[in-house]
């Protein structure tokens, strides 16, 4: 069976694309996703889940015949090395022949459900893109597939202006990842019970000389296109935790950071989290944890389990973007968190539409049933405000308070009001 090996996967494509460059030649890369292995290892048993798996290492390593060609990255997912080609248009050809392939291999009866198969592709011609930029557009291409969006062939064999301006941005990402470019902002938030600051939010900053700010969003995006989501969370942890240590003498504040989809089913997060917290010697109760309901509902089962883990670990788990999903009263009395997070949409729209304004109030009262806080981002104005206090809403962040600031200037924000920030009259 193919083991798993990312890392000897990103050096035999850094090989190839050398050897590529040097010689001149184009290389190929198809990345092989058994995109419902999940549910069939859950309804027939993890045995049959494990028995193709394996079939499918075999066949395309009986399929690519050279050494260091085909490596199982992911859960369910092969990559494919296809080094050497003389026309770029024969990845078509490969991918075409290992979709037949593995359909006719990987059938077993009637009685088990078939594997769907994904398949993304990239094209890396005369070897002028770097090992990641290409991993990186053959998971995009990939990501497409699994929307159901059909695969443009030609449009990768072929080079554009975009192409070349997403083949620079994943490189600078790439470089400043490594140099350490990225910053930290916090954002405070207010416990209106109180009326005083009670945590801030950790947001990621990218200012790119010569572009100018780069949106989170977008950064995010790179990540997950390059393969280095893991990466880039560990540094933002790692920073939010750092600045956390050279506060304490100063504020004991606590701090979110958001985790991206991608990870909430990782069993290295809780790893990685709590060698961050030993590192820089902070409480886990003072570290909480956003992330997005459809991110836990993509699978409950091992998206719960984890994050149940981590709540016994001791960090707070607050489900950011809240009322975007399909979640149902049963969500509510399983998912193991401490907050929910009411979209910054429905705060927005609450002045103006009853239907939100009830919403909100639904979401804040089935919460307090299940003991959950209740966040709202997204607060603007003093009317805003108010309504949500109505509600029983307990804590608010937004610019009617502050903007996200540096660290310098929240230190400095906090002590110029005493850790009780007055609002702006509008």
């Amino acid at each position: 069976m193919v083991v798993l090996d990312r890392a000897g996967f990103i050096a035999a494509l850094d090989i190839s694309v050398t050897q590529a460059r040097g010689a001149g030649d184009h290389l190929g890369l198809l990345l092989i996703d058994l995109s419902n292995l999940r549910l069939i290892n859950h309804r027939h048993g993890y045995g049959i889940g494990d028995l193709l798996l394996a079939e499918a290492g075999r066949q395309l390593l009986a399929t690519s015949k050279l050494p260091d060609t085909v490596f199982r990255i992911g859960g369910h997912t092969f990559a494919f090395i296809l080094p050497q080609l003389n026309t770029p248009a024969f990845i078509a050809l490969a991918m075409n022949r290992v979709q037949r392939l593995l359909d006719g291999a990987l059938y077993i009866d009637e009685e088990i459900l078939p594997v769907q198969l994904r398949i993304g592709l990239a094209v890396n011609l005369h070897g002028k893109h770097s090992s990641l930029v290409t991993l990186a557009r053959a998971e995009a291409s990939l990501a497409q597939v699994k929307q159901g969006n059909a695969l443009e062939i030609d449009a990768m064999i072929g080079e554009d202006d975009d192409a070349r301006e997403d083949t620079a941005f994943e490189q600078h990402f790439s470089e400043a990842l490594y140099d350490n470019a990225f910053d930290l902002h916090f954002q405070p938030k207010v416990d209106l019970r109180t009326g005083r600051v009670c945590s801030a939010e950790a947001l990621l900053r990218w200012h790119l000389p010569g572009h100018g700010a780069v949106s989170p969003e977008r950064v995010v995006q790179l990540a997950e296109a390059s393969g280095q989501t893991y990466e880039l969370t560990r540094w933002v942890v790692n920073r939010a935790l750092r600045a956390m240590r050279e506060w304490r003498d100063t504020v004991a504040l606590p701090v979110a950071v958001n985790i991206p989809a991608g990870l909430v089913n990782s069993p290295d997060l809780a790893n990685m989290l709590s060698g961050a917290l030993s590192i820089w010697g902070v409480e886990p109760s003072m570290l909480t944890l956003e992330v997005t309901e459809g991110a836990v509902i993509e699978d409950k089962e091992a998206g719960f389990n984890n994050l149940l883990h981590l709540r016994e670990l001791g960090m707070g788990l607050s489900i950011d973007d809240f009322g975007t999903g399909y979640s149902s009263l049963s969500y509510f009395e399983h998912i193991p968190a401490t907050e929910i997070k009411i979209d910054q949409s429905f705060v927005r729209r609450i002045l103006g539409d009853s239907r939100d304004r009830a919403l909100v109030g639904i979401i804040v009262d089935i919460a307090h049933l299940f003991d959950f806080a209740v966040v709202a981002e997204g607060v603007e104005d003093n009317q805003t405000l108010e309504y949500l206090r109505d509600l029983g809403c307990d804590i608010v962040q937004g610019y009617l308070y502050s903007r996200p600031l540096p660290e310098g200037e929240l230190l400095a924000w906090l002590r110029q009001c005493d850790g009780r920030p007055g609002i702006a009259a509008n």
